[in-house]
């Protein structure tokens, strides 16, 4: 079964590289405006050199080369998002701007004051599909893609939070699908836990700056921490602070995960050797999972619900650097190929990022993945109810003085009350110039 899946991996790596006789051809790009001969864009994307991604994303540029002689598109891989950022501030810095960037959605504020970006609309309203281009993307997705009406991001490598649990060990305690509810959650943590610490029924992420994780909790109490401005958040909030608790509780209380800090690389190592019955992460490890696990024993749901469902999005978005107009043109037409409904589909298959796009989900590749794993379909349906990932301006500054707190918080030397009026306070001051 394992190496099935494999295989059906493997093909839609192949789809992304090229379009094969056995697979129908990519439908006919859209018209964008024409770049003059020989413009060289530089494509920095947030990944490790190597690896099944790096080798996916140089073909799917190499296919662009190919079918555009005239623009000459560059990858450079920089590692994680941070590590992309960085990589982008230093080549900027350097003289020798991208053109074209993969960075988080987040960032949005970061690069449109630095007025480093350039918004997009003028190329959507030239283009003679392009208002139906833009509508098919997921609408949570593109919350984190406008300022003030206009559009910076294209939503390409995008993700939020679900549940994945182990079906197998769910059998053994009696149980049949995952949790809907938080008094679930608990109940059937209590009952997947073993008292020597060899399972436990739940984990998630805690080191870093779980912000994100966590988040989840604060939307289905209530409250998104942030508003659409990115100029107030509401880390103190009762919502907020009820979520907190309950995640505190899940440990402290419940005894259903482990204390302390929990990393994210070990979690879904941990669900993968079965120590760990059910876990939070990102639709962004279904494609890692598969080639560690038989598709058959585990399942992939959306996050159970508080007062109310709800998940943050996260992941990366397409943006224009501020540069030429014919490198600009240029960028824009790569990221119409990069986009197309197809790749869309083939990328989501291959890496378990959720499809940014509607009409990814009704093509064949999409299809006969969902038919051979279920869990894909599941990570679409966490949609829904998805709400925005936290955005602000000075965004890092401002997801520090959150971070900081809640690390007191997991570590016992703040209670969430003290903790979050200090994050407010601090982040309240980071805030005040953008204040309109």
């Amino acid at each position: 079964m394992r190496k099935s899946l494999a295989l059906v991996l493997l093909a839609a790596m192949i789809l992304l590289a090229a379009c094969t006789s056995s697979k129908p051809a990519p439908a006919p790009q859209p018209a964008a405006p024409e770049a003059p001969k020989n413009v060289e864009l530089q494509f920095v994307f947030p990944v490790a050199v190597g690896g099944a991604v790096a080798t996916a994303v140089e073909n799917m540029v190499k296919d662009f080369n190919t079918a555009n002689p005239n623009i000459k598109v560059t990858p450079v891989f920089a590692g994680n998002y941070q590590d992309t950022m960085t990589k982008v501030q230093t080549l900027t810095q350097g003289g020798t701007p991208p053109e074209v960037v993969v960075l988080q959605a987040t960032d949005i504020f970061t690069l449109t004051d630095l007025k480093s970006v350039v918004p997009v609309d003028n190329y959507v309203a030239a283009d003679k599909d392009g208002q139906a281009y833009i509508a098919d993307f997921l609408p949570a997705f593109m919350a984190n893609s406008k300022i003030d009406g206009k559009t910076y991001g294209i939503p390409f490598q995008r993700s939020t939070v679900v549940m994945y649990y182990n079906k197998e060990l769910f059998k053994a305690a009696g149980l049949t699908a995952a949790p809907k509810n938080w008094t679930e959650l608990v109940d059937f943590g209590k009952k997947l836990t073993k008292a020597d610490g060899s399972q436990w029924g739940l984990e998630m992420p805690s080191d870093g700056n779980p912000y994100w994780t966590y988040s989840g909790f604060f939307i289905q109490s209530g409250k998104n921490v942030a508003n659409d401005a990115g100029t107030e958040v509401y880390f103190n909030d009762p919502a907020v602070l009820e979520g907190l608790d309950f995640i505190m509780s899940l440990s402290a209380t419940h005894k259903i995960m482990p204390k302390g800090v929990i990393k994210w690389g070990d979690v879904p190592n941990d669900f993968a050797t079965g120590k760990a019955a059910m876990i939070y992460h990102t639709t962004g490890s279904i494609g890692s999972l598969l080639t560690k696990m038989d598709p058959a024993k585990f399942g992939v749901a959306p996050l159970p619900a508080g007062k109310k469902g709800g998940s943050p999005t996260g992941g990366g978005n397409f943006y224009i650097m501020k540069s030429t107009q014919d490198k600009q043109d240029a960028a824009w037409k790569f990221i119409r190929f990069m986009t197309d409904t197809q790749r869309v589909a083939a990328w989501s298959v291959a890496t378990g990022y959720v499809p940014s796009r509607k009409s990814a989900q009704e093509t064949q590749t999409w299809k006969d993945a969902v038919a051979k794993f279920d869990g894909y379909k599941a990570a679409v349906d966490a949609m829904q109810s998805a709400d925005r990932e936290m955005a602000t301006h000075q965004n890092q500054q401002v997801l520090k003085a959150f971070g900081d707190q809640l690390q007191a918080v997991i570590g016992g030397s703040k209670d969430s009350k003290t903790a979050m009026e200090q994050a407010q306070k601090d982040a309240t001051a980071i805030l005040a110039p953008f204040k309109k």
